[in-house]
């Protein structure tokens, strides 16, 4: 058979994903599943079937998807790999490659790295596949796909910068370690010379030198280490952070599909990459310069104990490559496991007050409890592997020291060599062995490194929202009208939730959205600040097609207020002034907060504008609604979309807040509304029904053609 590259998920939901990835392998492309996972528009229930069909024909693979049974495996000459959609132990839906089977048998690739690929019998496949498989073959138009990845050798440029650091830690790291050559030889002059010829005085002078140079000895050693922890913030900075950075350039349908635990772990991630590639460095120059230095110095002393110490080289080797894919393994296994145990946990804090409304809290707890412990078991599996492998290692050096000390016992005996030059061997051997298992053990923390680089690179790989081809920013004197023409949106391969959707908002007009849910309200107000895209049709700013229009530019014109606006842990006046115009004054701010009718409540607070608030407490739902409201109006946007900002205030205070935006002139603010009462008063409301508009003018019109908007009302 021939070889089949498996290709394991990275995150939780990804099955389907790397399925598709195996394939494509096979074909000889090389994808990654970031690039796989757009394609398929993967959410966070998963992949679907579609998806996979979609994406597969995006590579101009020929895709037959099929429904089945066990009798496909009688077919002559089937056709393989194939995709399995299967519901894994009868609890959740996954995905297997199939890429081949005997007579009782299917061999299979499951993306789940714990099992990888593995053998099922027919009839334990048959109680999991759903009978749905996804053919998939090369077209005519087809060419191998070659992704370029960030190795990890792309960390070495940053690791260059620090050429000076490095430098010094060697030098410090060399001196230190020919001090204790220096020491080494002591125990010889005192054993064969100082002792034997009785030469005291020479002897105090070369201690009390050499305590002096150990002294110099001991002030290096905190230099080099004072140096690595410099060189350590440094990577820091540069990777940490250039990893945020790009976080922030990100699309918001990148945070809306993926777990918030799975983010936030690609830092454990990043450290891991900075530790690997600052030791791999210290090494080839360090470890590697000491290696030749002592073994020189060794083989000086004596050739025959320094052949038989050079026995252990190809063993250790052999260890290393032994452990290589289970470290490999268990490395994407523990990382898997901490990605879905710190999403939990994240979310269940996140939720806390629901948890306790609904007395879940045994059940959340019960969750997080199974998710550490898998974790705790993958961990414990993970160390062990190192502990076998670091022992079998310890077992190796300690014969051969005996070895060597059984062999020059011997020369000893039959005065080939002295007993003070077996003494400095053995000395000088843990100097040796010491920093060539530095560079063999890089072997785990290189392999643990490529794992966290490749879920690293499924972020990287993600492409900045902000593109070069949206280099226009709208005009300042340009009324802003907003023209919306023949656009259509669908989440996923899903139906359309605007279908042919067309409007004309002229500058300054209020409106209020209303509809069910569903009806695409909050859809199109993604739309027009471009947190998504159009699949169909365009949307004007004035005369200016926001798809050119750079993305920054554009929100500072047109601002979104969604229902459950953050608030961030600072004072209150952080909140309000966070995006604000530049030269704020104090006088905008007071107004701003008196249109939005918070500010009798914050100067009622402890500390007033200083008083600290957070998302968790502080404020009621409310107040935060307000207090976003009035950080809004600082940002001096001429266009604002409120989706139903003000759900969560009483009648009376809704009721002034939105007679105050009504009397703003000089904006366009587009309500959306389940509560009527502001369809009441705006100049025209527009009502939407499967993404399309249903009806439109005011609410005094529309209520007297007593149709679909008045039974909304009267209902």
């Amino acid at each position: 058979m021939r070889k089949f590259h498996y290709i394991s998920q990275l995150e939780e939901k990804d099955c389907g994903v790397a399925a598709l990835a195996m394939i494509l392998k096979r074909h000889g492309s090389d994808v990654s599943l970031a690039n796989i996972r757009e394609r398929c528009q993967t959410s966070l229930s998963g992949t679907t079937a579609l998806g996979l069909v979609k994406a597969a024909e995006s590579f101009n693979m020929d895709v037959r998807p099929i429904q089945a049974d066990l009798t496909l495996f009688n077919m002559k000459d089937l056709p393989l790999p194939f995709i399995a959609h299967v519901e894994k132990k009868g609890q959740y839906l996954h995905y297997y490659v199939v890429y081949g089977f005997t007579k009782n048998k299917v061999i299979i690739a499951d993306p789940d790295p714990t099992v990888a690929k593995t053998a099922m019998t027919l009839q334990e496949f048959s109680k999991e596949w759903t009978g749905v498989a996804l053919f998939m073959s090369p077209s005519p138009r087809y060419k191998p796909f070659k992704e370029n990845k960030n190795s990890i050798l792309s960390f070495l440029p940053i690791i260059s910068r620090q050429k000076g650091l490095i430098a010094n830690i060697v030098v410090a790291s060399l001196l230190v370690t020919l001090i204790s050559i220096a020491g080494s030889y002591y125990m010889q002059l005192v054993i064969d010379t100082y002792i034997p010829s009785a030469m005291s005085n020479t002897l105090t002078v070369v201690s009390l030198g050499l305590i002096a140079t150990y002294v110099l000895q001991q002030l290096l050693s905190f230099a080099r280490t004072y140096l690595l922890t410099i060189m350590g913030q440094r990577l820091s900075i540069e990777v940490i952070l250039s990893y945020i950075r790009h976080l922030f350039e990100l699309p918001v349908n990148f945070f809306a599909t993926r777990r918030t635990g799975e983010i936030v772990t690609r830092f454990n991630d990043a450290n891991t990459i900075i530790d690997a590639m600052a030791n791999t460095i210290l090494s080839l120059f360090l470890d590697l310069g000491i290696t030749i230095i002592v073994g020189s110095v060794l083989a000086i002393q004596n050739t025959k104990l320094f052949l038989l110490s050079l026995i252990s080289f190809p063993i250790y080797f052999l260890i290393v490559y032994c452990f290589m894919k289970p470290f490999e393994r268990l490395n994407q296994e523990q990382m898997a496991s901490n990605a879905t145990l710190s999403s939990s946990i994240i979310e269940d804090i996140n939720g806390i007050e629901t948890i306790k409304s609904l007395t879940s809290e045994k059940t959340s707890y019960q969750k997080i409890d199974r998710e550490f412990v898998d974790y705790l078991k993958k961990s414990f599996a993970h160390q062990k592997s190192e502990a076998i492998q670091n022992s079998i290692k310890q077992t190796t050096q300690l014969i051969i020291n005996v070895l060597v000390l059984w062999l020059g016992a011997k020369l000893v005996i039959s005065n080939q060599i002295s007993v003070g030059q077996l003494v400095t061997y053995n000395a000088l051997l843990g100097y040796f062995t010491e920093p060539f298992q530095n560079i063999i053990n890089l072997q785990a923390k290189l392999q643990t490194a490529t794992v966290a680089n490749r879920r690293l690179n499924e972020v990287y790989l993600v492409k900045s929202e902000f593109k070069k081809s949206e280099s226009q920013e709208l005009h300042h004197n340009n009324p802003h009208n907003i023209i919306v023409d023949d656009v259509s949106y669908q989440y996923g391969y899903q139906k359309n939730i605007l279908h042919h959707f067309s409007i004309k908002i002229p500058f300054g007009e209020k409106i209020a959205l209303v509809g069910v849910s569903g009806s695409g309200k909050s859809t199109l107000a993604k739309l027009l600040v471009h947190f998504i895209s159009p699949s169909a049709g365009n949307i004007f700013i004035g005369e200016q097609n926001i798809k050119h229009v750079q993305r920054q530019n554009l929100r500072q014109h047109i601002l979104y207020l969604p229902q459950n606006p953050y608030i961030f842990t600072g004072s209150i006046l952080d909140n309000l002034t966070l995006g604000a115009r530049e030269n704020t004054t104090q006088e905008d701010i007071l107004h701003a907060v008196e249109l939005a009718d918070i500010k009798d409540d914050i100067e009622n607070m402890p500390q007033s504008y200083q008083t600290e608030i957070s998302e968790e407490g502080g404020m009621s739902g409310g107040q935060k609604q307000r207090i976003a409201l009035a950080r809004a109006l600082l940002s001096n946007s001429q266009i604002l979309i409120l989706d139903e900002s003000t759900s969560n205030l009483d009648v009376a205070t809704e009721k002034k807040i939105i007679d105050n935006l009504l009397s703003l002139k000089n904006k366009t603010i587009i309500f959306i509304a389940h509560r009527l009462t502001i369809a009441e008063k705006v100049q025209r409301v527009i009502l939407l029904e499967k993404g399309i508009i249903s009806e439109d003018g005011s609410h005094a019109e529309l209520i007297h053609k007593k149709s679909k908007y008045y039974h909304l009302v009267k209902h």
